[in-house]
């Protein structure tokens, strides 16, 4: 009696996983990639400084007018800061 129960139990649930998998319809391989970000810059003002470089480590150079304005990358949602403040000429 033990055996059939076990038997009969194990095969419910291979049925039900089996269903479950058809009935998902969700392809079986990895997500692609999201798209790129957009670019994430402003039009620099005629005082700004000159652009250092068009890129740097593979992203976009761009001018964020934050802490004073400065050249930078933005990489992973972060600023990273290229050139210094040039209204005080401090970092």
């Amino acid at each position: 009696m033990t055996l059939i129960r076990t038997t009969l139990s194990a095969a419910v649930v291979a049925c039900g996983l089996a269903a479950g998998m058809l009935s998902s319809g969700a392809p079986a391989g990895a997500q692609p990639a999201p798209p790129p970000a957009p670019v994430q810059g402003e039009v620099p003002p005629a005082w700004a400084p000159p652009k250092p470089a068009e890129t740097w480590a593979g992203h976009p150079v761009v001018w964020y007018s934050g802490w004073g304005g400065r050249w930078g990358v933005w990489i992973n949602g972060s600023f990273i800061s290229l050139t210094s403040n040039p209204v005080t000429g401090g970092g």
